[in-house]
C-alpha cells in the first residue's frame, strides 16, 4: 500500500507497510461491507496473495454467515487438567528432569514440545542451572588481574586453568548440560545444584 507526500510540489509515493493483522482487519471489514451490500464471491477485493485468504472467508460466510471464529476453535488439548497438574509437579519436584521422561512418567502419548507448551502455561521455563554463583563486577576485575600477571605462560600452562563460568562450545546436538524447570519470577536466587568434582 502506497501513501502520497508532497516535497517542494512534487508527489512522492511512499510505500508503507501494515502489520498482517492490520491487512487481515481491512480485508475482513471491505468483504463484510460487500457481502452486506449483496455484492457476489467475483467482486471480492484481492490480489493472488489474498485470494486463499478470501476464499476461506467467503466459505465461511456461506457456510455460517459470520466470519469470526467460534470459540473452542483449534486443535483439541491432548491432555486433562489433571495431567496437566501432573506434568507440572513432576517438574517441580525433580526440577532436572527432562521433557521426555516426564511424557513417559505421566503415560500420556504427547511431544515434547506439547509438555513445553504445558510447563510455560504453568510458568514453568527451562534454564540452564548455575554450578557456582555469577561473578560480580570486582571478582571480574580480579580475574582479569590474574590473568594479566601470567601473560607470558604459552598453551600448555593456560590449559591447565578452568574458569567456573566458561562458555562449553559444542559442535555436536548434545552437550550433556543438566537444564532445570523454574518458575518465571523476577528476583528469584538462580537455580543451583550441588557442586560436583569434574
Amino acid at each position: 500500500m502506497h501513501a502520497n507526500t508532497r516535497r517542494g510540489g512534487a508527489t512522492i509515493r511512499k510505500r508503507v507497510l501494515y502489520k498482517p493483522a492490520q491487512i487481515r482487519r481491512f480485508i475482513n471489514v471491505t468483504i463484510t461491507r460487500r457481502l452486506k451490500e449483496g455484492f457476489g464471491k467475483r467482486n471480492m477485493p484481492g490480489k493472488r496473495a489474498r485470494r486463499h485468504f478470501s476464499q476461506n472467508f467467503w466459505d465461511e460466510w456461506t457456510r455460517v454467515g459470520t466470519h469470526a471464529r467460534k470459540t473452542g476453535s483449534g486443535a483439541t488439548r491432548r491432555t486433562t487438567r489433571r495431567e496437566d497438574r501432573r506434568i507440572e509437579r513432576q517438574a517441580l519436584v525433580d526440577s532436572t528432569m527432562t521433557r521426555s521422561t516426564i511424557g513417559a512418567d505421566v503415560g500420556v502419548a504427547i511431544v515434547p514440545q506439547t509438555i513445553s507448551r504445558h510447563l510455560a502455561e504453568a510458568n514453568l521455563k527451562s534454564k540452564r542451572s548455575f554450578r557456582a554463583l555469577p561473578l560480580t563486577p570486582e571478582d571480574l576485575q580480579l580475574r582479569l588481574q590474574w590473568c594479566q600477571a601470567r601473560s607470558m605462560w604459552n598453551v600448555t600452562d593456560w590449559q591447565k586453568v578452568v574458569f567456573s563460568d566458561e562458555s562449553r562450545f559444542v559442535l555436536g546436538k548434545d552437550d550433556n548440560r543438566v537444564r532445570v524447570w523454574r518458575r518465571l519470577v523476577s528476583g528469584t536466587t538462580p537455580p543451583t545444584l550441588p557442586a560436583q568434582l569434574m
